[in-house]
């Protein structure tokens, strides 16, 4: 507890230092997709795994060393541990950059984007509205039904699941993202 007092004492502090004038800003929340907090769960998953697999590898193989244990035993938990982690690895591979929520600041010249990242932890980028691409000027996808695929000047695509997720301000959204 003392420790997240003393975290948000030093976040608070040091952003009133860089005096960055895009996280002064004030956002609007125009658009959140709730699911997305299963979407991180299941990639953090994946970095539980790959933890557990590089302690039960090695403690596997020194108790095979001392006869703790039968003779595969290190081949079972390696093809367990590395299989597992592989095929999780892969399987949230598609769960990168995915919207979980949009804003946009009060001027219309900023928008904050807060997707999940390959561990499942947020990230958030403010962007200018310029580096973001109109929806109307990218070419229809097969995936259009599903999920649109947002992208920036600097080649970064995102997933937007706008048909799973909740529009707050459908007029602001429209008007700066398409």
């Amino acid at each position: 507890m003392l420790y997240s007092k003393l975290h948000t004492i030093l976040r608070n502090f040091s952003s009133t230092v860089k005096g960055n004038p895009a996280e002064q800003c004030r956002f609007d929340h125009v658009f959140s997709f709730p699911t997305v907090k299963y979407i991180a769960l299941i990639n953090r998953l994946k970095i539980y795994q790959l933890y557990a697999t590089g302690l039960v590898i090695p403690s596997s193989g020194l108790m095979e060393l001392c006869n703790v244990v039968s003779e595969n035993t290190f081949f079972i938990s390696s093809y367990i541990g590395l299989t597992g982690a592989a095929v999780l690895t892969l399987g949230t591979f598609p769960f990168r950059n995915i919207i979980g929520h949009l804003y946009i600041s009060e001027d219309d010249k900023k928008i904050k984007i807060s997707s999940v990242g390959f561990s499942g932890k947020r990230i958030d980028r403010i962007v200018d509205v310029d580096d973001w691409i109109p929806l109307l000027e990218m070419e229809p996808k097969k995936t259009d039904a599903l999920f649109l695929s947002p992208q920036l000047r600097d080649g970064t695509k995102y997933k937007l699941f706008i048909k799973f997720g909740v529009v707050r301000n459908p007029a602001r959204m429209s008007h700066i993202l398409e």
